[in-house]
């Protein structure tokens, strides 16, 4: 390896120079690698594949999304013309409440429920995130929030503990095996070659050598990665300018964090065997053991009920509302006996009655349980910084779009528009008016597409602090390396 002298007078080749001619060299030796061709197939084919995963797991949820908004349509449009018939006396009103289209408790907990959806992010497809957490589509109804944030199943809980094969996965975990695959005898296969000697005696600083050498095996990997995505993901490109230099500058880090952490090892003086096997431990504790220890440490100090649970308790408080109301009206009747004689309770009062009380206590259960999960996100958003994987793999889900802060700020939304909702049609049965066919064209109706600024400005530094925080662990790895480069030659 010839290492060429930018100034006669030093003695010594530049850095600069060094960099380029070992980059160089190592490409050359590379390009007649089988292994090296094998590794940039793999990369391409897990990100073909993840592109084709999130492509049909985007066009799934845009058919239920259509589905629900045409549903949602058809029911309004279905109750407008029976009460446009009932007010001009074409067809009689009914008797059960129930079917009554002019009936605002009925109607707000049924047939007249909203649609409420997040739209796709311009890079939805790279991370699932949490989007599989919730339904896809929500119908808000007067009912409590547990009437459609519970209403439908969610995946099966065995793909949601092996998690989905998307983009992040690829980056955050097989991208890093590639990387130590190529780059952990980036310098014990030099010594065990015979060749290091021949490096040192060229006077070309080691760490530089080095690092034109992880440059292009890393940097190349990460190169291929970016080039894939841009082929085989689907993106909107014409919003997507912001998220996509961010994705970027996620595979090139992670990349980064990975080669730098090669450097480290290898500056040990260990033979490659054991440089593998140190590699390969590190990265098991970084991606799963890790992150299963968060998780644990945050549910042990923070318990939170399963969802199953949680189902059960919001059940067994509307039954008790219903139980409660019950006592209740048995108690009148034995003090007011004149009123036993009547044909019957209102049904719609009580139908209002028990929905205010069992929402109530609904709601109370689910504040509870959003506490606890609260608590337990900001200690794990603390101990992430312990592993630099949790935050990559946070970024890109922000990135993405399916990040904790958008979805928080879309059930924040929900939430809202639930309060207006229930209160629309709450305050009609009390006020004991029927519905008009003006007043559906009154209805509150969710705006999916108005989105928080705060939150956006929320996800932005959200990346930019997992970002910064791998970059500055990054550097501090490449530093001890050299460090410890220098000391041994």
């Amino acid at each position: 390896m010839h290492f060429p002298l930018e100034t006669p007078l030093s003695g010594r080749p530049s850095r600069r120079a060094v960099l380029i001619t070992a980059a160089t060299c190592e490409s050359r030796l590379l390009l007649k690698d089988t292994g090296w061709w094998v590794a940039l197939a793999l990369m391409a084919a897990c990100v073909a594949y993840a592109g084709h995963n999130g492509r049909v797991r985007l066009q799934e949820r845009g058919r239920i999304v259509a589905q629900a908004i045409q549903d949602e349509s058809r029911r309004i449009d279905a109750l407008t013309k029976l009460l446009d018939k009932i007010e001009r006396h074409e067809a009689p009103r009914p008797d059960a409440p129930y079917r009554d289209p002019g009936n605002a408790i009925y109607v707000g907990r049924g047939q007249g429920a909203a649609v409420a959806y997040l739209p796709d992010a311009p890079l939805a497809a790279a991370a699932i995130g949490m989007s599989d957490l919730y339904p896809q589509v929500l119908k808000v109804s007067v009912g409590g929030k547990d009437s459609f944030l519970f209403v439908d199943e969610i995946e099966n809980p065995a793909h949601l503990l092996g998690g989905g094969f998307d983009l992040a996965f690829v980056i955050v975990s097989i991208l890093p095996l590639l990387v130590l695959g190529t780059c952990h005898d980036v310098l014990s296969g030099e010594r065990e070659r015979g060749t290091l000697a021949l490096i040192l005696s060229s006077s070309a600083p080691l760490a530089t050598v080095l690092t034109g050498k992880l440059l292009v095996r890393a940097g190349g990997l990460a190169a291929m990665a970016t080039i894939a995505s841009c082929l085989f993901l689907p993106i909107r490109w014409e919003s997507a300018a912001f998220a996509m230099s961010g994705l970027v500058a996620t595979i090139m880090l992670t990349s980064a964090f990975w080669a730098a952490l090669c450097l480290f090892v290898n500056a040990a003086g260990r033979d490659s065997a054991f440089n593998a096997v140190a590699l390969l431990m590190i990265w098991v504790v970084l991606l799963v053991v890790g992150p299963a220890a968060l998780n644990a440490i945050a549910q042990v100090l923070f318990p939170a009920p399963s969802r199953a649970e949680l189902v059960i308790a919001v059940r067994e408080a509307a039954v008790d509302a219903e139980r409660d109301r019950d006592a209740t009206d048995a108690r009148y009747r034995a003090e007011h006996p004149e009123t036993a004689d009547k044909p019957g309770d209102d049904r719609t009062a009580r139908t209002l009655a028990v929905t205010v009380a069992a929402d109530a206590r609904a709601d109370a259960i689910l504040n509870d349980q959003d506490g606890l999960v609260r608590r337990q996100r900001e200690l794990s958003d603390r101990l992430a910084y312990l592993m630099p994987a949790c935050l990559l793999q946070d970024a890109l889900a922000e990135l993405a779009g399916n990040g904790q802060t958008r979805w928080d700020d879309y059930l924040s939304r929900v939430a809202t528009f639930h309060a207006a909702f229930r209160h629309f049609f709450v305050a009609k049965a009390n006020a004991r008016e029927s519905l008009t066919t003006a007043d559906y064209g009154r209805f509150p109706r969710f705006d999916p597409k108005v989105e928080s600024e705060a939150a956006l400005r929320a996800s932005l530094g959200r990346v930019v602090q997992s970002l910064s925080a791998v970059a500055l662990v990054t550097l501090a790895l490449s530093l001890a390396a050299v460090r410890r480069l220098s000391r041994s030659a």
